[in-house]
């Protein structure tokens, strides 16, 4: 990790910790750079005001650290905050499904559809799958009907 990037991971935790403070919250926080262009925030609590079901505060989150980085580091940087690690879980669980259905594609010979998905989780298949030498991905569909296609590289 360069020091730009463990500057950067210290002021989004301290920026956001400041804003917790205002509110009377004390989670835990995990701040990382996942990638050069991903930013991973976990924001653990316990009290009600961080529920699973918080997406929309997850999404508000995003958008002030996202802006934050703009503004203050100018780093265009994919910015995903979680709550209480169920991002991670999503992420970790769809990144299994994505190798699993590249071995169906590669034995079979033949493209795997997979249901439409949002696209923060279509791109994680895709990431997943980026380095392989077998499969390619490419998503197809409009709007909410929007998926990943997994199919076998031509040899």
């Amino acid at each position: 990790m360069t020091q730009k990037e463990a500057k950067v991971e210290r002021e989004v935790a301290s920026y956001l910790e400041g804003f917790f403070d205002l509110i009377g919250e004390n989670p835990d926080l995990q701040v990382e750079i996942k990638s050069p262009d991903e930013l991973y925030v976990n924001v653990q609590g316990e009290s009600d005001f961080f529920s699973e079901e918080r997406e929309k505060l997850a999404k508000s989150f995003s958008v002030l650290v996202k802006v934050l980085l703009e503004r203050q580091y100018d780093l265009d940087k994919d910015v995903q905050v979680d709550i209480n690690g169920v991002k991670l879980s999503r992420r970790k669980n769809l990144e299994r499904f994505a190798l699993d259905a590249a071995e169906r594609a590669r034995s079979k010979g033949r493209k795997v559809r997979l249901n439409p998905m949002p696209p923060v989780e279509r791109k994680w298949i895709h990431l997943a799958l980026s380095d392989s030498e077998n499969v390619e991905t490419y998503s197809v569909g409009e709007g909410d009907d929007r998926r990943v296609i997994i199919k076998p590289k031509e040899e």
